[in-house]
């Protein structure tokens, strides 16, 4: 695929080995990306695109989030069941803090010094001081939690659950859960922009975006993308919404007010994520196999004069049909129906 003219590419930086969360700073020109098989977080410079050094962190660091009043890095270390603080300028780990099971997603919420974990394994979010260092709560939320995303307008914290096709709201102030709004299977990404009351949830098995109003706390809509979307942003002014596609290496820019998608643009192989330097619309994007973080503008001024087909196979986003197969382990064969009734976690990063 040919990089269409309005998202040049600027490069790309090397990183750890399968990357997969990332964030930036950009007063500080600082980019974090976690690198699950590399057990590490590279550091790297936003201008540049050199990767300035790896930080140890824990097994398989899945997600992190920036907190920049304290200038500290917050990895979910899956398989340690740990959060590692990363003192950003010394770029060492100062503290491990242990959370439940195979944390898979974090965000913080700077307003209340919260740092919000949604741990895979275990359903909840582990909520943790951003200034003490130690979790002050324990929220259950619902199977395979893991992407998170704050409202600050509504003081309310969402937690996408993969494996339950919902979304778990929680209280900012009281940490109370307040109940589900339910979406489309295997949301893997929730981002929000509150001024709109919208958030947009990436399911990934059915490639489409739900469209949440956060007023009246329902789906009212759906963006078809490409395959396996995983990751998203928003681009400057709320104005774009970015899918990442996991299945074909593409990042999806969907326009805001039509919820169309305008343009899709290669990346790297296996891209899992990205972020957004508001200032210049550069776009971070990581790409797990390709072990880099492809770099790009969104230059597009207006809807271009022939968007990108519907190129989902028929039969996404529809129900399975009958089918028996053998367990791994003893050999009996299981049907739909018995497979579908185990409560399965997919580890949907390491599984490309």
């Amino acid at each position: 695929m040919n990089q269409p003219d309005n998202f040049p590419s600027l490069g790309s930086v090397r990183t750890g080995l399968g990357p997969e969360s990332i964030d930036l700073d950009p007063a500080g020109r600082r980019g974090f990306v976690c690198c699950p098989r590399s057990n590490s977080v590279t550091f790297f410079n936003m201008d540049s695109l050199e990767a300035v050094g790896d930080v140890p962190v824990g097994k398989e660091p899945i997600a992190l989030t920036y907190d920049r009043q304290s200038n500290r890095v917050f990895t979910t270390d899956a398989r340690s069941a740990t959060v590692t603080v990363i003192d950003a300028d010394a770029m060492k780990p100062i503290k491990t803090i242990p959370v439940e099971l195979y944390p898979a997603g974090a965000t913080c919420y700077p307003q209340r010094r919260k740092i919000y974990v949604g741990n895979t394994g275990s359903g909840t979010v582990s909520i943790i001081d951003a200034d003490t260092m130690d979790v002050v709560n324990t929220v259950p939320a619902r199977r395979a939690a893991g992407s998170l995303a704050v409202d600050t307008i509504r003081d309310l914290v969402y937690c996408a659950n993969f494996g339950d096709a919902s979304v778990t709201i929680i209280d900012g102030a009281t940490n109370e859960p307040l109940g589900e709004i339910a979406v489309d299977y295997a949301p893997c990404k929730i981002v929000v922009d509150g001024p709109r009351a919208r958030a947009y949830v990436a399911g990934s098995l059915s490639s489409i975006v739900t469209i949440i109003d956060l007023e009246k706390r329902t789906a009212i809509g759906t963006i078809p993308v490409e395959r396996a979307p995983v990751g998203m942003a928003l681009g400057r002014g709320g104005d774009r919404i970015y899918a990442v596609n996991r299945g074909v290496g593409t990042v999806s820019v969907i326009d805001r007010e039509s919820s169309k998608e305008w343009a899709r643009v290669p990346v790297g192989c296996a891209p899992g994520d990205l972020s957004v330097d508001q200032a210049t619309g550069t776009l971070y994007v990581s790409d797990a196999a390709s072990n880099t973080v492809s770099v790009f503008q969104d230059r597009l001024d207006h809807r271009p004069k022939n968007l990108p087909r519907d190129t989902r196979h028929p039969l996404v986003g529809k129900p399975l049909p009958d089918f028996a197969l053998p367990e791994a382990t003893t050999g009996e064969e299981r049907t739909k129906a018995e497979w579908q009734g185990k409560p399965y976690i997919i580890n949907f990063f390491a599984s490309w």
